[in-house]
């Protein structure tokens, strides 16, 4: 009866080891790196301030778009940041939040955005 006992625990500790060593889905590192996700959203917000300007006042929509899509990926990058783990960030990783220097081009691209809107609905409107 000792012999059955101590194989059980044999092939429970076995089986611990062996599924222990595959990660969970929730530990998984999940989302882009914070550089990857400013470079995808500057240009919509570069395209926000030349097309209703430059173009017609009916690419508006697509500065209002920009302006969402920025304020969203800062409200991002100020709570979680893009890649989520529950672990430490390691010096071979990519950033998970927004440099200051990013923080800032947003912003002053949200609010360029705001301007090239006022101004195309303006000159759009005026006699």
């Amino acid at each position: 009866m000792a012999e059955v006992d101590l194989d059980t625990k044999l092939a429970r500790r076995a089986k611990k080891s062996s599924s222990s060593g595959k990660k969970r889905r929730s530990e998984k590192k999940r989302g882009l790196p914070a550089i990857v996700v400013f470079w995808l959203v500057a240009p919509f917000g570069v395209a926000g301030i030349g097309l209703p300007v430059v173009i017609d006042v009916q690419w508006v929509w697509l500065t209002a778009f920009a302006i969402a899509l920025q304020i969203w990926m800062l409200l991002i990058n100020d709570r979680k940041g893009f890649i989520r783990s529950r672990e430490m960030r390691r010096a071979y990783e990519a950033r998970r939040h927004f440099s200051i220097l990013e923080t800032i081009i947003l912003f002053l691209l949200i609010m360029a955005d705001m301007l090239a809107a006022a101004y195309a609905l303006l000159m759009a409107a005026a006699p």
